[in-house]
């Protein structure tokens, strides 16, 4: 993008080169690795510098994505840390935005940016499979406040938020996708009980959520009484962007210690990036073991290597096209989804492969293995096809959303909920 073509896209006439000479002087008379992560992020938010694609009506600079990135760039040049990244600033946000009130607004993005709330999803549920309309999790009024009972599942971090947003029906005598209320409800009370969901990995990346009476106050219905279904729509079409590093401005995920120093985090953050990049490299250690197997001297092993590397790089083409092309606008198309699916595809494909190369000492895990890492690898993959959204949600959405083919047959479309069946149908929509 050339300086003149950028030069209207803050909507006031500054350029690219003018922002970035901006960016460039706050975080050099600002940054100070000795500050507090709450002084931290205080300063950044107040100055706007924090969520620069943020509407400015709050702490934003309205910028479109091409010019929040160059933002995000003079951050990482000088060192700086960035803002809470997480499910919260970059998915809730835009929630938010569209349907939150002015209140809302203000307690939520102030407590995700600055105070370090965190959040979760709590949409699917054991018995309505990846119908989200067909919730039975129920939230019952009760003078300014709700009360809610069921159950939610699949949810990630439900066990260290502050806060999750919840899909409960409201109104049980409509059809059922009128029947739905979004709430934002605080999860540190005696009615939440969180339970692990052990995976094959010895791990619990998931949750099952418990609401026994459980209160949520009615000033945090977000959107309308009844409306839950909208909100909820905004939430899916963002939430297949969850996982785009893009979609995020680079500071810490999850809960963090105000009081420690930014320069400690920042080493903490290392850290973990360090082992999230280990874990990454699959591709790494797949084609290790190949070799170390003999595999590459099959035809038909080398083939599927070619396979899963086309697939890798078309999925990076396309990333790299809708960085060029959204604009202004952050809601992804489907590209979000074809990506999505893509990343579960290769993961089972790394998996099967690496697997099968190693012959019978493919049954082996830990130091027994092979190679350890690459076992414990294969024992998390299916987990990928349900964290932010199943591959059925994203397969559906491109399927009636893009390429506009027919939905199934229902015959409960204008069915009240009461009348309707109780599902046995297990699976969800995942979590972000």
């Amino acid at each position: 993008m050339t300086s003149d073509a950028a030069s209207d896209l803050t909507g006031d006439g500054t350029s690219e080169g003018a922002l970035r000479d901006e960016a460039r002087s706050w975080y050099e008379a600002n940054w100070d690795p000795d500050l507090t992560v709450g002084e931290w992020f205080r300063r950044m938010m107040e100055d706007r510098w924090a969520y620069p694609s943020w509407p400015e009506a709050w702490w934003g600079r309205g910028l479109p994505t091409p010019l929040a990135k160059v933002v995000r760039e003079e951050r990482r040049r000088l060192g700086a840390l960035g803002p809470p990244s997480g499910i919260g600033p970059s998915l809730l946000s835009h929630m938010l935005f569209a349907h939150g009130t002015e209140e809302q607004l203000h307690r939520y993005l102030w407590g995700m940016a600055v105070e370090g709330w965190v959040t979760c999803q709590m949409l699917s549920e054991p018995d309505a499979g990846s119908d989200l309309a067909g919730v039975r999790t129920r939230a019952e009024r009760d003078g300014d406040e709700w009360v809610v009972t069921g159950s939610k599942i699949w949810t990630s971090n439900a066990d260290v938020v502050d806060f999750g947003m919840l899909l409960a029906r409201t109104d049980w005598d409509v059809p059922k996708h009128a029947g739905l209320t979004f709430f934002l409800i605080p999860v540190a009370q005696a009615g939440i009980e969180v339970r692990p969901l052990r995976q094959m990995t010895g791990e619990a990346h998931f949750n099952q959520v418990f609401f026994d009476e459980a209160r949520v106050a009615d000033r945090d219905v977000l959107g309308s009484v009844g409306g839950g279904w909208a909100v909820n729509r905004t939430f899916l079409a963002h939430e297949k962007n969850s996982f785009n590093p893009a979609a995020h401005e680079g500071g810490p995920f999850g809960r963090v210690r105000l009081d420690r120093t930014v320069a400690e985090v920042i080493e903490a953050e290392r850290r973990r990036q360090a082992a999230a990049s280990s874990a990454r490299g699959a591709g790494r250690s797949l084609a290790e073991l190949t070799r170390r197997f003999g595999g590459f001297d099959d035809p038909l092993v080398r083939q599927d290597h070619a396979r899963l590397h086309t697939r890798r790089q078309l999925m990076t083409y396309t990333n790299l096209r809708v960085r060029a092309g959204r604009g202004a606008s952050p809601l992804p198309g489907a590209e979000g989804a074809i990506s999505k699916i893509t990343v579960s595809d290769l993961t089972r494909g790394q998996r099967d492969l690496g697997l099968a190369v190693q012959g019978p000492h493919g049954m082996l895990v830990g130091a027994d293995a092979p190679d350890g890492g690459f076992q414990h690898f294969a024992l998390g993959t299916p987990s990928m096809s349900i964290a932010g959204g199943t591959d059925e949600i994203q397969r559906n959405h491109l399927a009636e959303r893009v390429l506009g083919l027919p939905p199934e047959p229902r015959s409960d479309k204008d069915t009240p909920f009461s009348e309707l069946p109780v599902s046995g149908q297990a699976g969800g929509t995942g979590s972000a």
